[in-house]
């Protein structure tokens, strides 16, 4: 809920989206979540210190404070010290190493959860998803990536799955995202479903679409958009060509692809689905 202010306009809201940057208002309420969860008791901040001084920033533990209280000043200090892709390189740290942690009332998934919440109020242009921070943005962008990672996985469409997790993590690489090969990966992602479903033989993505639209009807116009958008990623010019020089791929064509793969594995999914189609191999 936005504030009284901000409501008639006495301050300007902001909404551009922190693609490499981090405001003092976004640090602050990560730190304010971490607080949360280890300023309880004599110890909460002596093993996330010890944890993070050995695998984390590659210092000697023997160095650490010897009181809790002081390892909350030296993790804090760590944390606003850093760039702010090195601030998300120890987010990510830490939400892997907190979900570990036996007894703990914070899994990973609430933990990433929490930390979406905090991206999306703070207007951080990255998201955790699958299990991986990545600079995607809405909410119907996070729901069509994360619900085609989850079928893929539930139904045992390991290629899709691989394939878009790849690309999630390319095009959330930090500091020099790769957009390239997230193109390249969630393309392949379509090709591996569509293969798997249709016929593994199948040439390029048009001739498993082909073969797929025999079990399982398909519009015609989103099958014809899909091979067109295969065919930009495979011409002279495009992202598979591997041998020649880098293409002129930026953040907005890679998201897009990211997430118009992923609503179209969903798409096959769905539709294989209600046609009885075994989706395991």
């Amino acid at each position: 809920m936005k504030r009284f202010s901000e409501r008639i306009g006495a301050v300007e809201v902001t909404l551009v989206l922190q693609l490499d940057s981090m405001s003092d208002a976004l640090r602050n309420s990560i730190w304010n979540f971490l607080h949360s969860i280890y300023n309880e008791g004599n110890t909460g901040w002596w093993e996330p210190a010890e944890a993070l001084s050995q695998w984390f920033f590659k210092l000697p533990v023997d160095e650490l404070p010897s009181y809790n209280i002081s390892r909350r000043d030296w993790i804090k200090g760590k944390f606003y010290e850093l760039s702010w892709h090195q601030a998300y390189d120890f987010i990510e740290f830490f939400a892997n190493y907190q979900g570990r942690r036996k007894n703990s009332r914070y899994d990973r998934t609430i933990i990433h959860q929490s930390l979406n919440k905090i991206f999306e109020t703070e207007h951080s242009g990255y998201r955790f998803l699958g299990g991986e921070l990545s600079p995607i943005s809405s909410t119907a962008e996070v729901e069509a990536i994360e619900a085609a990672v989850s079928i893929a996985a539930k139904t045992g469409l390991a290629g899709a799955q691989t394939h878009l997790k790849s690309a999630l993590h390319m095009l959330g690489k930090r500091p020099t995202p790769d957009y390239r090969n997230a193109v390249k990966e969630a393309i392949c992602a379509v090709e591996s479903v569509a293969k798997q479903l249709g016929k593994n033989d199948s040439q390029g993505l048009a001739g498993a679409l082909d073969e797929l639209a025999k079990k399982v009807p398909i519009h015609g116009a989103l099958k014809a958009a899909f091979v067109k958008l295969y065919g930009y990623t495979s011409d002279a010019d495009g992202i598979r060509h591997a041998i020649l020089d880098e293409p002129n791929v930026d953040f907005d064509e890679a998201k897009y692809m990211v997430v118009a793969c992923s609503a179209f594995v969903n798409y096959l999914a769905s539709k294989a689905n209600t046609a009885k189609l075994s989706l395991r191999e």
